[in-house]
């Protein structure tokens, strides 16, 4: 699975991802939330761009960008898939003992992707280390 994304996208998905968090409890703060339909929009809106952040983080080129870090990008996926799927199965567990189909729908793409960067960076951060130390992979 190859870059999509040059590697300052990456930086631009971890501002966006920060922004996405900060800017509704201002905007809220700030009273510009008064309705339930400014709620539900600024919610959508916020989860739009964390998913965009994401995949501009996931998808970026990195700085040593190489066959390696193309196999851990599947790696994390096959992981996060894993994650996601046990999540995803407790969802609807928990649905369907507390009989609320909602519960199972709420954020689980988002969820998805956050397992997916949070795996790819790990797996960068340990090929930079074993690389530092002289293991092999």
């Amino acid at each position: 699975m190859k870059n999509l994304f040059p590697s300052c996208f990456r930086i631009l998905g971890y501002a966006l991802l920060l922004l996405s968090v900060f800017v509704p409890m201002l905007m809220y703060m700030f009273g510009m939330v008064k309705t339930d339909s400014s709620f539900i929009l600024v919610k959508l809106m916020a989860k739009a761009v964390i998913w965009l952040s994401l995949f501009f983080i996931f998808f970026a080129r990195t700085e040593d960008e190489d066959d390696v870090t193309s196999s851990l990008r599947v790696k994390a996926v096959k992981f996060a898939l894993i994650v996601w799927g046990i999540y995803y199965l407790i969802a609807l567990a928990v649905s369907a003992i507390e009989l609320d189909y909602k519960h199972a729908d709420n954020s689980i793409g988002i969820f998805y992707m956050v397992m997916n960067v949070i795996s790819f960076e790990f797996l960068q951060q340990k090929r930079k280390i074993e690389k530092k130390f002289g293991r092999k992979n």
